[in-house]
């Protein structure tokens, strides 16, 4: 039926106007499933994205990289709860490992929090969240220097089968630190299909971490579904 009424149109319309008509009914068709985007009561999201650092830590620790993943579930069209993971893996800055005497090392943070969320929509299927909670966060400081080890390859390339050595990172020092974190942020809920949205995310997420807090911005884009 679609396809017989964009050939009717097409007949209708001279040929040097086509181009400029099709755009029109492409924008036309992109608006009409903005409109009937929908966010169900149950949801999933799942993104990744750069973490920034602030606080104390920002002259030890460097930004990174992030992986997120969590569902929630809204009571009505404007309050739910969100549960998210998350996964940082951050550096250590050149300063502090000189400071320390260490040739390389990295970090990594994992966050598991409860976020009651506020939804407002915003109009043709667009959303803005707000939300703020708290839950678990660890930190892990690993210290490392490159070396190589021993182990069995197979290269087809050059027919070798045996024995090699292979760069890898060995672990000088590692130290983990569990408290609770306390977090906040929003979002915005951009629709692409009738239930699916791309979501940009500002996060803020402070862990009460034994010798220095952790505080950490990861800045999120991925999929709610």
């Amino acid at each position: 039926m679609l396809q017989h009424s964009i050939s009717t149109f097409s007949k209708m319309v001279p040929g040097k106007n086509r181009a400029g008509t099709y755009f029109i009914l492409f924008l036309a068709f992109a608006c009409l499933c903005a409109a009937q985007s929908e966010e169900p009561p149950v949801a999933f999201h799942v993104g990744g994205g750069l973490t920034a650092i602030t606080g104390s830590d920002s002259g030890r620790l460097d930004k990174g990289g992030n992986l997120q993943a969590g569902a929630g579930h809204f009571f009505n069209r404007y309050f739910g709860i969100e549960g998210s993971f998350m996964w940082n893996q951050l550096g250590i800055t050149g300063s502090e490992l000189n400071r320390l005497g260490q040739p390389d090392g990295n970090a990594r943070v994992y966050t598991v929090t409860v976020d009651p969320t506020f939804r407002f929509p915003l109009g043709r299927g667009f959303s803005a969240y707000v939300f703020v909670g708290g839950g678990y966060l660890r930190r892990t400081v690993e210290f490392t220097q490159p070396t190589l080890v021993g182990t069995f390859v197979f290269d087809p390339w050059w027919g070798y089968v045996g024995p090699a050595l292979v760069p890898a990172n060995q672990i000088l020092g590692s130290v983990s630190s569990n408290s609770g974190a306390v977090n906040g942020g929003g979002d915005l809920n951009i629709p692409i299909a009738r239930r699916a949205h791309l979501f940009i995310e500002p996060r803020y997420v402070r862990g009460f971490t034994s010798n220095s807090k952790t505080t950490i911005v990861p800045i999120t884009v991925g999929l709610r579904f």
